[in-house]
């Protein structure tokens, strides 16, 4: 029966009990009825004996009726142990008899009664009834059976003392032990293993749990090692190292509490990398990765130890700031900036490079009391410092969700307009001042909004930057103007030259001189029609990056133009590394002419540079005859502006065309 209550040795004990004291009791048993049946002829024959020699010793008194010889002769009989009573009967002649009865056997068990007659020389003379106690081989017996019983108790004793030792050290000890082991295993205790020197069943299976343990520890050990990294890669981002959006958001969750505790207030700000799609495209995603693992390194140093640095993904990056006034965060925004654009050398990279950096900050609870909401208003905030410039920082106001919700919009519906054939392009002539004839035209993108009418490039190019569609955008421009200048070559109009604007993120593109020669030659172009402009501040940015490009625009036949000339760092450095075939002033310094000396001073400068680096000088913005006239007095050049023409449909410009003659090439 199985009973799950008895422990292993109570159960051990309880076998010992009954696989040895039980059957030495049945061999006790057994023995006692053996000794039984095996002394019953004995006593038989002793009371035999026994009745024999009452018969003898009653046969004279008997036959002398002597009564003191018959009361002597009982008395005898009854001396034997095995006699408990004599009774004479039947004495012959039947006289008056004394009672000749002697009884003193218990009741129970009954005696054995044994009858004889008592003879004298072959004549009855009287019968001889024996009583015989029957306790006295029960007594004979109980002594050999204590006789056994000491002996099978001593030998249980041995035996049980030796099984139980052999199985407590052999079979109990060990499973204990065995217990212990998977005990500490299931509770994860560090346990010392056993040492299992036998080699039987129990060692051998010792073994293999110290085997299993160690393999199980070693899987343990492996899964928490995974479940840390897991919680790591969950955590925290793989490239950098740093805190990831999930993260941050729990420890935003702490701090917060603490500042309603405190009373103070919490700064996010939102850091996101100017340009940065440029370098992937330019140095390829592992020189992109490297900046970001030193970008993150450079954020770490610029902060304090209380401040948390978080990559949400990409080029962006968050900052939690606790316990931080607007100051504060102030100076942390300017020295990230600062600290972010110095130059930052990097493996397999030839120049050191310079990355901006566009900064939105938002305040805990000012701005929005729960993370994603705070997110958002700094998100809003780094997208309005991108429009005003970037390389900025600036706090959050309400009136920026409306803003970027149309800005939002807008990109939408910008990249859809590339796909529906929206955009146009529109021609404004460049012409001599002299006789007013149109030397070539700057093609100008306009947007056919479906809603908003006719949209200038000053409402989208912006969007289409930040959102990365300058790039297709570019891509269109480029085929369409060619396309229309091959058609005006074809009706004509050889010697026309054409200008496009270029981005810096088409010049970073190691792909776009290729782009520029291939739609040059499936045109059919002859060289120097069609011409870049470049501003100074995308020609100052990645220094060989932009000579390596210069270079290889100059080898497909296209001529360069420095646009918006004396906006950015005029110098004569940047004109003797383009090289260009034109330089156009920008029309800020021509708008107030002749009145402004200043910017009178500077145009002449200008001028001068030009002259000396033989560069053809174009003038934007000549809107008046007093534009015109002053200008002239400058010195060779051309002229764009409203006094000759706004920038016109291709069917109007051509119209313009025909009423205008042009210089024969």
């Amino acid at each position: 029966m199985h009973s799950p209550w008895l422990s292993l040795r109570r159960a051990v004990l309880a076998a010992i009990v009954a696989g040895v004291v039980l059957p030495a009791a049945l061999v006790i048993v057994i023995g006692d009825y053996n000794a039984r049946q095996s002394q019953q002829p004995v006593v038989d024959r002793t009371r035999s004996a026994v009745v024999a020699l009452a018969t003898a010793a009653l046969t004279e008194p008997a036959w002398t009726l002597s009564t003191p010889g018959l009361q002597a002769a009982i008395e005898g009989i009854l001396r034997e142990p095995s006699v408990c009573g004599v009774q004479v009967l039947d004495l012959q002649p039947t006289v008056d008899a004394p009672d000749l009865r002697r009884d003193h056997c218990p009741t129970s068990p009954p005696a054995v009664v044994r009858e004889a007659a008592v003879r004298y020389e072959g004549q009855t003379v009287a019968r001889v009834r024996v009583h015989f106690d029957d306790r006295e081989l029960d007594r004979l017996l109980l002594e050999r059976r204590l006789s056994t019983l000491w002996l099978v108790a001593l030998q249980v004793l041995a035996g049980g003392v030796v099984i139980a030792g052999l199985m407590s050290s052999r079979l109990v000890r060990p499973i204990e032990a065995l217990k212990r082991q998977a005990d500490s295993l299931t509770h994860r205790r560090s346990d010392p293993a056993p040492e299992w020197t036998d080699d039987d069943e129990l060692g051998q299976l010792g073994r293999h749990l110290t085997s299993v343990h160690t393999q199980v520890w070693q899987l343990i050990d492996e899964l928490e090692h995974k479940n840390e990294a897991l919680r790591q890669m969950a955590m925290h981002d793989a490239l950098t190292g740093l805190p990831n959006r999930t993260l941050l958001r729990e420890l935003f969750t702490v701090a917060a509490a603490q500042a309603r505790r405190d009373g103070s207030r919490l700064v996010l700000m939102f850091v996101d990398l100017d340009h940065f799609k440029a370098v992937n495209d330019t140095h390829g995603h592992a020189a992109g990765d490297a900046l970001l693992q030193t970008v993150a390194t450079r954020l770490r140093q610029c902060l304090r130890e209380s401040d948390v640095v978080c990559r949400m993904a990409g080029d962006e990056f968050l900052v939690l700031m606790p316990d931080c006034d607007d100051a504060a965060a102030d100076h942390a925004a300017t020295r990230v900036i600062d600290r972010l654009r110095q130059p930052q050398p990097l493996h397999g990279v030839a120049e050191a490079l310079r990355i901006g950096s566009s900064i939105g900050i938002a305040r805990f609870p000012d701005d929005a009391e729960d993370f994603d909401a705070l997110v958002h208003a700094a998100d809003v905030a780094m997208y309005r410092s991108k429009q005003l410039g970037r390389g900025r920082h600036g706090f959050y106001h309400v009136d920026m969700d409306t803003e970027l919700r149309v800005r939002r919009t807008l990109e939408r519906e910008l990249a859809d307009a590339i796909d529906a054939g929206q955009l146009r392009l529109h021609y404004q002539p460049v012409v001599d001042p002299h006789d007013g004839h149109i030397v070539g035209a700057e093609a100008l993108v306009r947007w056919a909004h479906p809603e908003r009418g006719l949209l200038g490039a000053d409402r989208f190019i912006d969007v289409a930057e930040g959102c990365g569609l300058v790039v297709p955008l570019g891509s269109w421009v480029l085929e369409t103007a060619c396309a229309q200048l091959a058609a005006w070559h074809a009706a004509g109009a050889e010697g026309l030259q054409l200008a496009i604007n270029v981005s810096a993120l088409q010049l970073r593109d190691e792909g776009f001189p290729a782009r520029v020669a291939a739609a040059v030659r499936r045109h059919g172009l002859p060289r120097h029609a069609l011409e870049l402009e470049l501003t100074e501040v995308t020609l100052l940015a990645d220094g060989d990056a932009t000579h390596r490009a210069v270079a290889a625009l100059r080898a497909a036949g296209v001529r360069l133009a420095v646009d918006d000339f004396g906006c950015g760092y005029s110098s004569l450095a940047t004109l003797k590394m383009l090289q260009p075939d034109r330089m156009k002033i920008d029309r800020s310094f021509v708008r107030d002419l002749p009145h402004s000396a200043g910017d009178g001073a500077l145009v002449q400068a200008m001028f001068g540079m030009a002259r000396a680096l033989d560069v053809e000088v174009v003038a934007e913005g000549v809107e008046t005859e007093a534009h015109r006239v002053w200008l002239l007095g400058c010195g060779p050049h051309l002229q764009q502006g409203w006094l000759w023409a706004r920038a016109l449909p291709a069917d109007e410009f051509a119209a313009l065309l025909l009423t205008l003659a042009l210089p024969v090439s």
